[in-house]
Parts: C-alpha cells; sequence; structure tokens
C-alpha cells in the first residue's frame, strides 16, 4: 500500500503534488480539530488528591490558639487546624423563649491523634474562654452563658437573656482539646508551646513543622491534611503559609513565583507590576468601615454635634478616596447624601478659637491610612483650624497602649463586626471601654435600649425596624466620621482551582471555608451522561 502511494505521489505533476500535500495538511488539521473537540465535548476535568499550595503572609504567627490569639496571621492558620463548633453539630434545639439550646455533635468525631472530640472539648474550651485569666479576645462574646455536659455528644447551653444571633455565636466558636491543654493553667496558657507548635488538629490540616531565621524570624509554616477530619478530605495534600515583613517584600515573591497566592486587606492595583498577567484576583465584599472616632471625654470642643458635623464636611470622601487610591471602584465611599463638601460651616465655628483650636489624630502606621490622615489634615486646615498633628504608631503599641485606654481625642481605624446585624459591639454605652469596640465613648440611652431590645428580637421585620431607628439616631449624634469600606482583595496563579465566588466575608480567615474544594491538580475523564 505504501509502495503504491509513494508511485503515485512521484507521478504527479509539481502542481499536482503540492495541492495533494495541502489536501493531507487539511486532512491532518481537521482530524485535529475534530478529535480535540470531540474530547472537549465528552470529557471533563475532575480535581485529583495531591499537590501543594503555598500562600504569603504579612505577618507572622505568634499564638496559633484561636481562643487566646486576635492577631490576624494566627486566625488564618488557626482556621485550618482547628474547625468551628459548627463542623460537628448534627443539630440543635431553642428552647425557653431563646435563653436555652440543646445541642446536639455528630457521632465518632477525633482529634488528628485519633483522641474522641466530645462535648467535653466543647465545656473546657467555653470555660477557659471565660476565664478572665486566659485573657481571651472572646471573654465579652461568652459572659452570662452556663455550658451543660448531658452526655458526650449533648450539650445544653443557658442564656441569661435571649440572644437571636447566638446559634451564629455557637457556629463560630472553634474549639480546642482538653487532653493537651486541659492540664496548663490558664494564666499560663500564653507560655505553652503547643500555641506554635499544635499537637493536634481537628480541621482539614494538622501542623507539621516550621522553619525560623537566627534572628527568630519565622519563615515558613507547613501543615498537612488531616485524615480525621470530619469534613470531606482536603485535595491538597500539603499547605503551606510563607511570610513575609512587608507588602512590597509579599508582591515580588508572588512574581518570582515563590508563592502560589495571597491575601490583603487593602485595595490593590490590579496593574501592578509585580501582578502577572496570568493572575486571577478576587474582590471579596467585607463591612469593614474605617471612620475618624472622636472622643469628646479627651477634647471638649469635640463636644459641640455642630462641630462634629462640621469637620465631616470639610472632608471631600470622593477626592478623598482619588488620593489615596486612584481610580478604584471597588472602594465605596461612606459619604452622606446631604455632605457639604466646602468647609465654610467650620471656618465659622471655629472662628472665635482660630488661634488655639487644635486637634490631634492617632493612627496605625500603615500606608494608605498615612495618606488617609495627609489628606484630612490638609482637608482641616483650609477650614481653617489652627493647627492639624497627626501621630503614626505600630499597631501593637496603638491597640495596647493607645486604644485600650482610650488615650487619643481623634482615632483613624478600621472597624468590623462578625455578626453585622448586630451593633452592640459598636455602640451599646457598656462597650466604651476595652475589651468593647465603642471607640468614641458614644452614649444614648434610647440607643441603649434599642441594642438591647433588638439582640432579643427574633420577628425580623420588628428587628429590622429596630436597626433602622439606631442607625437613624447614631447619624443624627455624629459621634465618628465615617470615611471608606474597603473589600479585601485574593490573588492567586491559574494552578489554583476551586476557591469560588465568595460574596461576602467578615474576617479574612473566612476564604478557608470551602478549603476543601481547592485543588491543584486534576485529570481529565469521560463526562457520566
Amino acid at each position: 500500500m505504501f509502495t503504491f502511494i509513494k508511485k503515485m505521489i512521484i507521478n504527479l505533476l509539481p502542481q499536482e503534488r503540492r495541492v495533494f500535500y495541502a489536501a493531507i495538511v487539511v486532512f491532518i488539521l481537521a482530524a485535529i480539530s475534530r478529535t480535540t473537540i470531540a474530547i472537549r465535548e465528552n470529557t471533563e476535568f475532575i480535581p485529583v488528591s495531591g499537590g501543594v499550595y503555598r500562600e504569603g503572609i504579612i505577618g507572622q504567627p505568634v499564638y496559633v490558639n484561636p481562643i487566646i490569639s486576635s492577631n490576624q496571621t494566627d486566625i488564618d492558620i488557626a482556621a485550618l487546624i482547628y474547625s468551628p463548633l459548627k463542623q460537628f453539630i448534627e443539630n440543635y434545639e431553642i428552647q425557653d423563649n431563646g435563653k436555652s439550646y440543646i445541642v446536639i455533635l455528630k457521632e465518632k468525631l477525633f482529634w488528628s491523634d485519633g483522641q474522641p472530640l466530645t462535648s467535653d472539648d466543647v465545656v473546657f474550651t467555653i470555660h477557659l474562654i471565660q476565664d478572665p485569666e486566659t485573657q481571651s479576645p472572646l471573654f465579652n462574646n461568652w459572659q452570662g452563658i452556663n455550658v451543660e455536659r448531658l452526655s458526650e455528644i449533648k450539650l445544653k447551653f443557658m442564656l441569661s437573656t435571649p440572644y437571636v444571633f447566638f446559634a451564629e455565636q455557637l457556629n463560630r466558636l472553634p474549639i480546642i482539646p482538653k487532653h493537651i491543654f486541659g492540664d496548663i493553667p490558664s494564666a499560663n496558657l500564653k507560655l505553652s508551646k503547643y500555641n506554635l507548635e499544635p499537637k493536634v488538629s481537628s480541621g482539614p490540616y494538622f501542623f507539621e513543622s516550621f522553619s525560623k531565621k537566627d534572628n527568630g524570624f519565622i519563615t515558613e509554616y507547613r501543615l498537612l491534611n488531616n485524615k480525621y477530619y470530619s469534613g470531606p478530605e482536603p485535595y491538597i495534600k500539603k499547605f503551606i503559609f510563607k511570610f513575609y515583613e512587608n507588602e512590597n517584600d509579599l508582591l515580588k515573591a508572588f512574581q518570582l513565583r515563590k508563592i502560589d497566592g495571597f491575601g490583603i486587606l487593602k485595595p490593590l492595583n490590579f496593574n501592578n507590576e509585580f501582578i502577572p498577567k496570568n493572575s486571577l484576583i478576587h474582590t471579596i465584599n467585607m463591612p469593614r468601615t474605617y471612620a475618624l472616632f472622636l472622643n469628646s471625654k479627651i477634647n471638649p470642643f469635640l463636644k459641640d454635634k455642630k462641630i462634629r458635623q462640621a469637620l465631616d464636611e470639610a472632608i471631600n470622601k470622593e477626592e478623598l478616596l482619588e488620593f489615596i487610591f486612584g481610580h478604584n471602584n471597588q472602594i465605596q465611599s461612606q459619604q452622606e447624601k446631604n455632605q457639604i463638601t466646602n468647609s465654610s460651616s467650620l471656618a465659622k465655628l471655629i472662628e472665635k478659637n482660630k488661634n488655639n483650636f487644635e486637634l490631634t489624630i492617632i493612627l496605625p502606621d500603615i500606608d494608605f491610612l498615612k495618606k488617609t490622615a495627609e489628606f484630612i489634615q490638609q482637608s482641616w486646615q483650609k477650614a481653617g483650624i489652627y493647627k492639624v498633628n497627626t501621630i503614626e504608631l505600630p499597631a501593637n503599641e496603638l491597640i495596647n497602649d493607645i486604644i485600650r485606654y482610650r488615650k487619643y481625642e481623634i482615632l483613624l481605624f478600621g472597624q468590623i463586626l462578625e455578626t453585622p446585624q448586630d451593633p452592640f459591639p459598636l455602640w451599646h454605652s457598656s462597650q466604651g471601654f476595652h475589651p468593647g469596640l465603642n471607640f468614641s465613648i458614644y452614649e444614648n440611652k434610647k440607643v441603649d435600649e434599642l441594642i438591647e431590645k433588638s439582640r432579643q428580637e427574633f420577628r425580623e421585620n420588628i428587628r429590622l425596624n429596630q436597626l433602622k431607628e439606631i442607625e437613624k439616631l447614631i447619624v443624627e449624634d455624629k459621634p465618628i466620621i465615617p470615611l471608606y469600606t474597603l473589600p479585601y482583595t485574593y490573588v492567586h496563579f491559574e494552578k489554583l482551582r476551586g476557591f469560588g465566588n465568595k460574596e461576602l466575608i467578615t474576617n479574612p480567615a473566612q476564604r478557608f471555608e470551602n478549603v476543601t474544594e481547592w485543588y491543584t491538580k486534576a485529570v481529565r475523564v469521560i463526562k457520566n451522561k
């Protein structure tokens, strides 16, 4: 057959031979194309187990223990190691008009060392949080709540007053192992090596090892998937966190593919030279508002509502965003509809005190907040304020020395609520001091009353009306000057699939809620018709 074809080609005229070759090429390309189409139509990629994912983080792990740390790096890592209670709940029942909850856990739950995970671990975790010597950031959330063990898988929670969002609070509760931490005194909990080297896990991953430099800086934190995890087994076998001192180092590492992805709590320029064109960028909404918190107990001028209003009016929020971030439609301005963008009203108010009206803004030492303060400083000085000072402090110093004791007259800071429909932590007068989040030390008896009622109101329509009234009163009182709301941004290379489309998160660690669906390896299989 081959000899016949060869003789036929030899006997062809040159022009006929060219046509013949062209036809062969067309035939081969058509066959390849049809085969490719057939494969695409009749097969699909499915994730398979294996692979490594490396995520970059700015910061350092200190206590990878979710009940004693408020450090975001710790919280992120702990989200993969310690599952929240919702992962273990089979069902629950609300009794006594919302004052009692009966919770049934799933059967055959285990820690990564094979030890049973039971109601004893839940009771132990809550008692540890409630102990003042633990110094847990969750302390406030669990006051006035009693928990009783009914069996290995059954618990009863008793509240002093009904709380409509208690089920959400239960779901978020991270559980730590009693058989590891049970013999450690509460006051010594932060001294345990198990905080940085968790001995066991209940989440999709468990701690393997970490690396650090001679100066103590931890460079890498390695996790392996947990075969005892009560949920679906994660596809990615090894999860590695790599740590960087600043954003520039992080972005360079991403550009050089030393990491596969990262998240960031500030707007990102999508045209950044360090972001390769084939990167995938997810912008996720967060109810995280940056504002100026006005402490009238430090500066008596700020007691005057007209001055607070005029200070707000002197800041053009749209121009502020352009000055800080340039054009970025992912950022929401907090400029009110009735906002006045000129500064004449402020100038009139301070005219009598022109030579001694002085304000000081304290803020974290963060680039975009320093630019925010610079814009506000210029705006208020143009409005006629004699002097506007700005003080930038490291985040830890600001939180522990300044915010803790409310030692500021104006604080530039960001706030987020775990439960966006519960304004209690931000606006109730009882939260005006540490560890509450009422940074303006705002007091309004009517607001307090409405907040307390809304937390006990299970009828959603009535609760929403109460929340609208609360918002109206706070806007009228003007205890803060809201500036803008920033989203959370997550960037990764195409190798990572399954990240999904997340519409809203209240904490960056929630990006890991579907981490068992993330994958870096896939195979093509015939579709199941």
